[in-house]
């Protein structure tokens, strides 16, 4: 009697769980398929991308982007000379090199530059991109640019899907 009492009990817990977990992620799904949230998802994503694309005229956000390149590397422009890799530079260096990057496009750096900055940029960036940021005849990227490459890639997307949930708020 006492392994039925137990059985029963175990099968009482195992179908609550069950229901109660069924139930959750059907709610769950109706929420997420529903207008309302939608329309939400819209407007938060929406209001995001504007801010990030007023946001990508700042020397902040170049400043940020030449690090997490010089950090993480790139490889979305398909260069003759091949991938950048990250991680040339050690770690507490990158922000300097961004600096001295900043300056070479001639652009004001929000932060001071590091007095190894012109030496990192020599001996380590300069083989690819030349000693005035140039790239080397369209073999690497051109780092004086007015819009750096990455940053216009960005402003173009954001653009896109700003343009295409205008679109959809239209019809």
């Amino acid at each position: 009697m006492e392994r039925f009492v137990v059985f029963v009990v175990l099968l009482v817990i195992l179908y609550g769980v069950g229901r109660h977990y069924l139930r959750t992620k059907s709610d769950k799904e109706s929420i997420k398929t529903g207008t309302k949230y939608r329309e939400h998802l819209q407007r938060h994503s929406s209001s995001h991308w504007r801010e990030e694309l007023a946001r990508s005229e700042t020397p902040e956000y170049l400043y940020d982007y030449i690090v997490r390149v010089i950090e993480h590397g790139s490889d979305q422009f398909h260069f003759p000379g091949g991938v950048m890799e990250g991680g040339y530079v050690p770690k507490d260096a990158a922000p300097g090199l961004a600096c001295y990057v900043m300056k070479l496009g001639g652009h004001r750096c929000p932060y001071p530059a590091s007095k190894d900055a012109e030496m990192y940029f020599s001996s380590v960036c300069a083989g690819c991109h030349g000693n005035d940021g140039k790239g080397l005849h369209g073999t690497y990227p051109d780092l004086t640019r007015a819009v750096l490459l990455g940053i216009a890639k960005r402003r173009e997307f954001l653009r896109g899907k700003l343009q295409s949930l205008q679109k959809t708020k239209n019809e």
